[in-house]
């Protein structure tokens, strides 16, 4: 992919300061970017949203934005979306900060995603649009290809999903954890080729990697040394893959496991010092 890969964190799973005060708190810690839940910032972008600016210049981060397509195709939930993707656009087209801006996709939309995607693409200027855990079947594919020649459109892979859709362990409830046999032959303990196959699998580039571990069942987004992916498994894939783009560490304290306040902080810090040491090892 040509540039180099930066390493930043998801925000909105440390909810004990504000989105300013996590961009200074984090701000030379180790991190190179930063990636924010677009329901969380948006009141912030709206209200504050030059102070904010400020405070990303100031810290060197680069930021990221992750929303969802709308729940429903119910005309409220539209409505609900469309205003947030304009608060975005608004700000982009004042600041140019966002590098990326991807998105959850509900199953209850994921057969008529164009117009959502479509309106993003248009609103939101000079950012790439990605969406996650889709295209993992042949209607979703037959979807994407409207995209072919737009260059800004690709992937955001979440490992901590892809993981347990490669185990094929849990094959009821959403869409995004049943296996995909576009990304590859199931496998219990999957191993750096059965990850770059599935990475290989993707139709369009990958913008983004979010990067959590689990059991391989349940989506628990623990830290990185917690769980049972091999994260050092997973590091090689990314690496013989050549990405260059954005691996945002997802975990997530206070989600699925206790963990809060300087705790959190601190399992943040160690999970990204452990992934340092396991790329360096990679090399």
């Amino acid at each position: 992919m040509g540039s180099e890969m930066k390493t930043g964190f998801a925000a909105w799973h440390y909810p004990h300061r504000s989105v300013i005060e996590n961009i200074d708190f984090f701000s030379g810690k180790g991190f190179e970017s930063i990636s924010f839940s677009g329901h969380c910032i948006l009141d912030t972008l709206k209200n504050a949203g030059d102070e904010t600016a400020k405070h990303i210049r100031r810290s060197g981060l680069v930021l990221t934005l992750h929303y969802t397509l709308p729940s429903s195709a119910d005309p409220e939930a539209e409505a609900e979306f469309r205003e947030g993707i304009r608060g975005f656009g608004n700000w982009q087209q004042k600041h140019g900060l966002v590098e990326n801006l991807t998105f959850d996709v509900p199953d209850s939309v994921r057969g008529d995603i164009a117009k959502y995607v479509d309106f993003a693409l248009d609103e939101v200027p000079d950012c790439r649009i990605g969406l996650e855990d889709y295209g993992l079947t042949e209607a979703e594919l037959e979807q994407l290809a409207r995209y072919e020649n737009n260059a800004r459109f690709g992937h955001l892979i979440d490992i901590g999903h892809l993981f347990i859709r490669l185990r094929g362990k849990r094959q009821n409830g959403a869409t995004l954890f049943r296996h995909s046999g576009f990304e590859g032959e199931t496998a219990d303990k999957p191993d750096a080729a059965t990850f770059l196959a599935a990475f290989k699998s993707k139709t369009f580039p990958v913008w983004e990697i979010h990067l959590h571990n689990n059991d391989g069942v349940d989506d628990t987004h623990l830290f990185l040394e917690d769980g049972a992916a091999d994260i050092a498994q997973v590091a090689k894939a990314i690496r013989d893959f050549g990405f260059g783009g954005i691996v945002t560490i997802e975990s997530a304290p206070g989600y699925r496991f206790p963990s809060y306040g300087k705790e959190a902080d601190d399992g943040i810090l160690r999970t990204l010092a452990y992934w340092k040491k396991v790329w360096r090892e990679t090399d």
